[in-house]
């Protein structure tokens, strides 16, 4: 139902189980969910060598790194999902984008899917990750897990771990331990060499994840103490910490970050911007995420890291029963590598929060002393000061731009325009260098660049906006000819920028100079701070504007030379600017060819294989697996999403037959050969019409992926079983399993009413509860849950059977307590044998005692009349994708829309380069079931898609100029002669080089 005090995995539930949309989610829940958290979560942060401080240090006001201030910009990427030639661009995208710092998971089932083999190379190479992200001069945070989430397959848990006798997740477990050991020993040296003392990126190290007893310092148990020890030992030496911090889709709340209570800086370790549920930019988006990321700064926050800032793709058989091969998240860095809306909304608060980190990072609310500068209470003001100035915010939070005069202390009456829901920020006595220290910043500022000598001020403006920068000189100040340098004053030591912007073509440039130290202030509207980055890759600063996205760039004495690109649909880039620290250099972008390109790519006539041979006895190619009772998919090894069970059955007489048997979630089912239905394994049964005799029965069963277990402690062999598994019957006649749907609720005063036993069950007057709802009105409580089961005269017994009650579950029968069940997500049941009671309606009552959050049965529950059946024994299962270990051959597939069961499809196509494009193509599986592509031998991952037609992405780097092969693997038969593989135009860019020479 929930995780509890995982609150991601509960917006989950919310967004899956109740239908409420996304919009309802962000504007209600989500203050529910931070307020929990906050109530819950303890945040803190821990030390261990003392000599790292000098590298990686924190106290209770903010971050140090490398004894220097630091606002902490953070963004998710997850290395596991981008192929590792993109690793580069990606991460170059995101430091371009304003980021300090990159978090990541180390996913467990990525680099040890089979038992023992360990994987750290090609898309899996972390220590070659690690060291991109320092080349780059980047921070990164590393969270080590053993448990990560992340709408990953099975949470990052590999497969074999499921059926180690005796193991229990996320617990003190000696067993699963040993298991974590094994996998530290491997992964730990890799992330240890990266730390900030070796010389490496890593400055914080995360253990476990999201764990439902314990964030921060709350350490209940041993196994939190022997992930500590097990990391210690392996020479962890920067600050760690538990679980999460601060894990909201609006993190600052209502604003009180400050505490003083708190040892460590106020940090966000998963900010969820968007969601997984979408592809690509919604409108509102931009301004939702802004304000929200304005107001942790604002409000005391220290840093934050945006889940997921890029998000990539499920490749594989890597996704989540959620998702399918998109993780693009909505995020700011598309799964394409294109750059939303709100990858420029965070670019602007992250360069805002860097240039001013000496305050951030080390500052009191100062909000009471800056009052008076409105009388409008419609305007709220925040401030934050520090020995190193004070940043005043202007917070609009209505949904409509306000128009505002601010009185501030010896200065005229200052007109601000503040657009909706945005935090204005305006800065006070910051010291620029020594000799000049900006008093009074009333117009937005974008960001501040200290190149050697010359400090550049670049100021954010809309048509029309008043611009008011005030600053106080050491010694006498002389202004700089350009353009605008009339509204440039210089009175004292008092040096006044007071205009009104005009935006043109050219940005507004003023120059001054104090001693030796040039102050160069550039305003720029919204458009064009979008296309204004900032370069360090060669230790020296260099700011570019005029760009829709700048890339590689080289700066050597006597030029400058970078990759940059726009848009294929958008407006080109016609004139950049280079502002270095001597001056500045205007760069001509040549005109770029337009070429029609083709929006498709042509593919040659399908080829068919059939993979349905295995639904017959005859075919005993690949590994089979013999077993009494059927295996749950796995347990052969097998990494992908299918598998083949095949047994026999002698039916006594022609007519219905029921089979019952465990697992998920779909099966393709063929008798004698023959494809009969399609069943659902979830549902427990299946009817099948026989004629008398030995019959092959064959079930061809795949699954959509496996649950990420989030908040599930215990036991994982039975939890979310796929394919067959266990005891498997056939009864003739049914169905004999039904769903009780009629149940009633009523609420308990405390744990103290089990004592009293079950209350009358009047259906005329007790409420109806319906299965998934919340009972407890989101909060700790007790309940009864009371229903009848129609009485089974002549019945030898009767299972009543449950998915998950939320949270500890006591049954009574007629009354009667007689089982007892503790957690949530994990499957019960009870039998019924007593043929008196069976005689008679029987009355079911649930006693619930839930923990926190929401409560109550979460998942339907069914009653079983099966009693007796033949079991079906001798069962063979073997990997359900496998090409290579069928007798058949390739052949040209014929005009048809749907085949029997499982088959192979292949193709060709031609893919040209052409000069200054990179172009985006995407596989969209039109009229094809369930089933994974593959590219030249790549898998993409899975489809169909859980959010709509976005198309399969293919990375770049997966494509061969010239011929390239497309497999598919539909698991339904359908044929793919409505496939296409489409251009994203919006993903799809215009290359160019930007070069110049005497730059001096």
């Amino acid at each position: 139902m929930r995780n509890k005090n995982c609150v991601r995995p509960l917006r989950t539930y919310y967004m899956m189980k109740c239908g409420r949309s996304l919009l309802l989610l962000l504007l209600g829940l989500s203050a529910f969910m931070f307020t929990n958290a906050q109530e819950v979560v303890n945040d803190h942060m821990f030390h261990e060598l003392p000599e790292a401080k000098n590298y990686s240090d924190f106290d209770s006001k903010g971050f140090l790194i490398n004894r220097k201030r630091t606002f902490i910009v953070s963004a998710g990427m997850e290395y596991a999902r981008v192929p590792h030639q993109l690793w580069r661009e990606r991460l170059l995208q995101l430091k371009r984008g304003g980021f300090n710092c990159i978090e990541i998971y180390t996913i467990w089932n990525y680099h040890e899917p089979l038992e023992g083999k360990f994987e750290f190379d090609g898309d899996k190479n972390l220590d070659q990750f690690l060291a991109l992200i320092k080349e780059l001069g980047l921070y990164s945070i590393v969270r080590v897990g053993p448990y990560y989430c992340a709408e990953w397959d099975q949470g990052g848990y590999p497969t074999w771990l499921r059926f180690k006798p005796g193991l229990r997740v996320r617990e003190d477990n000696a067993e699963f331990k040993k298991y974590v050991d094994r996998f530290f020993d491997r992964l730990l040296p890799i992330v240890m060499k990266h730390q900030i003392t070796k010389g490496g990126s890593v400055i914080l190290i995360q253990l476990e994840n999201e764990h439902p007893k314990g964030w921060g310092t709350d350490m209940p148990n041993d196994y939190f103490k022997h992930l500590q020890s097990k990391s210690l030992a392996m020479g962890m030496e920067i600050p760690y910490f538990f679980s999460g911090l601060h894990h909201a889709t609006d993190p600052a709340g209502k604003g009180k970050l400050d505490d003083p209570k708190r040892p460590n800086p106020w940090f966000s370790t998963e900010f969820w911007s968007v969601w997984y549920s979408q592809y690509g930019a919604k409108p509102t988006d931009a301004p939702l995420y802004d304000r929200r990321t304005w107001k942790i700064i604002a409000h005391g926050g220290n840093g934050y890291n945006f889940y997921m800032a890029h998000g990539g793709s499920n490749f594989g058989y890597t996704n989540n029963d959620e998702d399918a091969a998109s993780y693009d998240y909505g995020a700011a860095v598309g799964q394409a590598g294109d750059l939303r809306p709100l990858y420029f909304t965070f670019k602007r608060a992250g360069y805002f929060a860097r240039s001013f980190q000496e305050i951030l990072e080390n500052s009191t609310d100062a909000s009471a002393a800056y009052q008076y500068l409105t009388n409008d209470t419609s305007l709220h003001i925040n401030a934050r000061k520090s020995d190193a100035g004070t940043l005043i915010f202007l917070d609009n939070p209505a949904e409509k731009q306000l128009t505002k005069t601010i009185t501030v202390k010896g200065l005229p009456s200052f007109t601000i325009n503040l657009l909706p829901g945005e935090l204005y920020p305006i800065v006070h006595q910051f010291k620029l260098n020594d000799k000049v220290e900006l008093n009074w910043g009333l117009s937005r500022i974008f960001g501040v660049v200290k190149q050697q000598n010359t400090t550049t001020i670049l100021v954010e403006a809309n048509a029309g906006d008043p611009i008011y920068l005030n600053l106080i000189t050491t010694v006498k100040a002389i202004v700089r000819s350009t353009v605008n340098s009339g509204d440039l004053k210089v009175s004292g030591k008092n040096v006044t920028l007071n205009t009104v912007f005009t935006p043109s073509e050219q940005s507004s440039l003023y120059l001054f100079k104090a001693g030796d130290q040039l102050i160069r202030i550039v305003v720029l509207d919204k458009a064009a701070t979008n296309k204004t980055w900032i370069t360090s890759e060669t230790g020296k600063e260099a700011i570019v504007t005029g760009v829709s996205y700048l890339g590689e760039a080289k700066l050597s004495s006597t030029s400058f030379q970078a990759a940059a690109s726009y848009p294929l649909t958008g407006a080109k880039d016609t004139q950049a600017m280079l502002y270095l620290e001597d001056g500045l250099k205007k760069m001509t972008v040549l005109p770029i060819e337009d070429i029609k390109t083709d929006s498709l790519l042509h593919l040659t006539p399908w080829e068919n294989k059939d993979a349905a041979i295995f639904s017959s006895s005859k075919i005993q190619n690949g590994k089979w697996l013999a077993s009494e009772n059927p295996l749950q998919m796995g347990m052969d090894g097998n990494l992908t999403n299918s598998a083949w069970y095949r047994t026999k059955f002698n039916a006594p007489s022609a007519g219905k037959y029921t089979l019952q048997s465990e697992g998920g979630d779909r099966a393709t089912v063929f008798v004698d050969g023959k494809l009969v239905t399609n069943w659902k394994i979830r549902n427990g049964e299946l009817t099948l019409v026989l004629e008398k005799g030995m019959h092959n029965l064959a079930f061809f069963t795949a699954h959509d992926g496996r649950d990420k277990l989030a908040a599930y402690l215990g036991p994982i062999t039975e939890i979310d079983k796929k394919g067959l598994s266990g005891v498997t019957r056939i009864k003739k006649g049914g169905p004999f399993i039904s769903t009780l749907d009629k149940w009633y609720f009523t609420a308990a005063a405390d744990s103290m009413a089990i004592k009293s036993g079950p209350p009358l069950l009047d259906t005329i007057k007790t409420p109806q509860y319906k299965i998934g709802a919340d009972a407890f009105g989101l909060k700790a409580g007790y309940g009864w849950f009371q229903t009848i089961i129609k009485a089974q005269p002549g019945l030898p017994s009767l299972t009543i059977s449950f998915k998950s009650t939320d949270e500890n579950a006591t049954l009574f029968i007629n009354g009667k307590k007689v089982l007892r069940h503790e957690g949530w997500n994990i499957p019960f049941e009870y039998k019924i044998t007593d043929a008196a009671i069976l005689a008679h309606p029987i009355e079911l009552s649930v006693f619930i005692e839930n923990l926190s959050n929401e409560g109550g049965i979460d998942q339907p529950v069914k009653i079983n009349t099966m009693a007796g059946g033949t079991v079906l024994n001798g069962w063979n299962m073997k990997n359900g994708v496998d090409p290579e270990d069928a007798t058949v051959e390739w052949k040209n597939l014929m005009n048809t829309d749907s085949l029997n069961g499982p088959q192979w499809y292949r193709s060709t196509f031609n893919q040209q380069k052409i000069a200054n494009r990179k172009l985006v193509w995407r596989v969209h599986p039109y009229g094809l079931g369930h089933g994974s592509v593959w590219i030249n031998g790549h898998n993409l991952g899975r489809y169909p898609e859980k959010i709509g037609d976005v198309g399969m992405y293919i990375p770049e780097p997966w494509l061969k100029e010239g011929l390239n092969e497309i497999v598919i693997y539909d698991e339904d038969g359908k044929t793919p002669g409505r496939v296409k593989i489409m251009m994203e135009t919006a993903s799809s860019k215009i290359t160019y080089n930007l070069k110049t020479e005497d730059i001096k």
